[in-house]
């Protein structure tokens, strides 16, 4: 007999298993589609280990908790609620709905996406699981409504590179703005290394900005930096960087296109990427571009440990030895 579709309700406190992989495995057996995930006003992190391995197991994730959000969208639960809908696939909405306005993440003051999500339409998680008795969870998430009409994200996104040199300044401010929305690089020198830049990717659709990158040259003060932390020469590099992917299409595969893109039309150019050792995220999409990490540094400016990747077919810069002569960086360190 087929299961029927159903809600798992789990309750998020200190008590909370740090794997619910055997767990899932059991709810699969019973074919629930929905977690319910109960969270206090006063949650101060959500497991986000957990959602992924639901999420991952198809199974849909909606967050239960209204007080949550009555600090708007500052605290740390909302943000992840916010900026991971592949992930947290619905919540429970504020009844005073004066929030609202403030619930969006920061992509949406660029220029948000047209209409709104499927789920938002309907009455709540009974309602979402007669839906979810249809159609996959991976379907559902990128179904939006827009004034009676179907929006399926990820259906045709199309992918442009070119040099800086081609687009207009006005189109420039987008690409910045769409860097820094994604907050994880020092805003600093945004503009002026997109303006020098040697290749933008950038991905677009329903006239939408979705997600940037680029191949910049690097600024001599951070080569200055990395030679004197690694003893690595990275003159005459290009820096793969500034990646950046609106939530709602992370998971889609667009952050690795753009990086496939640029790789394939470095030239002449050698391509090394700075990535942030607690960025996981982005060591998945390197790896899957057949990047691998050839070394760490600690960085003062971060005040973090970073890593330094290079595209598995390029070969690494030289380094100095004690005598002054080059030879080689060696074996990847993984």
């Amino acid at each position: 007999m087929k299961p029927v579709p159903c809600i798992v309700t789990v309750r998020v406190d200190a008590s909370l298993p740090s794997d619910l992989s055997d767990m899932l495995t059991n709810w699969l057996e019973k074919g629930p589609k929905m977690i319910r995930w109960q969270c206090p006003g006063n949650l101060t992190s959500m497991p986000t280990k957990l959602l992924w391995q639901a999420a991952k197991a198809g199974i849909w994730n909606h967050v239960s908790g209204p007080d949550l959000f009555d600090n708007g969208n500052e605290t740390t639960p909302v943000r992840y609620i916010l900026t991971h809908p592949h992930v947290v696939h619905s919540f429970d909405r504020p009844d005073d709905r004066t929030h609202l306005p403030a619930m969006s993440h920061a992509y949406d003051k660029i220029d948000p996406l047209p209409g709104i999500p499927f789920w938002q339409t309907l009455s709540g998680p009974e309602a979402i699981l007669s839906y979810l008795a249809r159609y996959p969870a991976s379907y559902l998430t990128r179904l939006r409504w827009d004034n009676h009409t179907r929006i399926i994200l990820g259906n045709d996104v199309g992918f442009y590179f070119e040099p800086p040199s081609t687009l207009a300044p006005e189109f420039l401010d987008q690409v910045c703005a769409m860097v820094t929305a994604g907050g994880s690089v020092d805003t600093t020198h945004v503009r002026s290394n997109l303006e020098n830049a040697f290749l933008i990717g950038y991905a677009m659709e329903n006239k939408k900005m979705v997600g940037c990158s680029c191949l910049k040259h690097p600024r001599p003060a951070l080569i200055h930096r990395l030679k004197k932390a690694t003893g690595l020469d990275f003159s005459g590099y290009v820096e793969r960087g500034y990646t950046s992917v609106r939530p709602e299409y992370r998971s889609l595969g667009v952050g690795r296109q753009l990086l496939e893109g640029l790789t394939d039309r470095a030239g002449r150019y050698k391509i090394f990427t700075i990535i942030d050792e607690d960025n996981l995220a982005t060591q998945k999409i390197a790896r899957w571009n057949n990047t691998r990490k050839i070394t760490t540094y600690f960085s003062k400016k971060a005040n973090k440990q970073m890593g330094i990747w290079m595209p598995a077919h390029m070969r690494q810069p030289e380094k100095k030895n004690d005598s002054g002569s080059e030879q080689s960086h060696g074996e990847d360190i993984q």
